[in-house]
């Protein structure tokens, strides 16, 4: 099977260019993958807005609540049957930005500062 692929380039920290070549096929697997780590997170943590992309075996995770620019990133063939890898690394990402394991909390979440940039300032530093 030939696959289409697409090249994007990103300015990394030392600022040189970087191109990354991706597949632009897309596969229901990667959208089944998608969908179950979203609802598993949902369950678990509810409330946070769980934004989860899958492509070329990667899957990337953000809370839409905490961040668009922080999140995880876990191998697709090293997600367990149970999802563990996913819950942990969810509630990693919460405990980062000061807030509990669980539903969303309003109250908590207002206790967020914001840095410099206008962003939710989690424990970067």
């Amino acid at each position: 099977m030939n696959s289409i692929m697409g090249k994007e380039c990103f300015i990394n920290q030392r600022e040189e260019i970087v191109e990354l070549e991706k597949s632009e096929q897309l596969s229901i697997n990667d959208y089944t993958l998608a969908k179950n780590v979203a609802e598993k997170l949902e369950d678990k943590y509810p409330g946070w807005l769980w934004a989860v992309h899958v492509m070329d075996g990667v899957v990337g995770v953000k809370s839409l609540r905490l961040s668009g620019q922080w999140g995880f990133i876990l191998h697709a063939d090293k997600i367990d049957n149970d999802y563990r890898a996913v819950i942990n690394a969810g509630g990693e990402i919460l405990e980062r930005f000061k807030q509990h394991r669980g539903k969303f909390n309003q109250t908590k979440y207002a206790d967020l500062e914001m840095d410099e940039y206008g962003r939710l300032n989690g424990e970067l530093h």
